[in-house]
């Protein structure tokens, strides 16, 4: 699947399984996309990347959180009609040609 399909199948999912039944504010979609970036960050500081996550699922913790930020990401792009596929083509084409850490920039 391209992104777009990916998109549409998560942004389906999350309505059938009640995540879209009130209306949300983009600031609260955004703390729900940060709150699996902090839970990422949590597993990073415990040390337990590398270890099952608590689902049982054959994911580590490390992929279990980049999946859920790539899933909350893409809902929010799927509920804002964003193309992802032509929005990461872009932005990726413009990064290319950008200077090595955009002319300067410190990490």
């Amino acid at each position: 699947m391209n992104l777009n399909q990916w998109r549409d199948r998560l942004h389906k999912t999350a309505w059938d399984k009640g995540w879209h039944d009130k209306p949300r504010n983009y600031g609260e979609v955004l703390c729900l996309i940060h709150c699996e970036v902090s839970e990422l960050m949590e597993a990073f500081r415990k040390g337990t990347l590398d270890d099952p996550c608590d689902k049982n699922n054959g994911l580590t913790c490390e992929q279990e959180e980049v999946a859920d930020i790539l899933i909350r990401v893409l809902d929010l792009a799927g509920s804002r009609g964003i193309d992802v596929e032509r929005a990461v083509a872009l932005k990726a084409e413009y990064n290319d040609g950008r200077a090595y850490r955009h002319g300067g920039l410190k990490a």
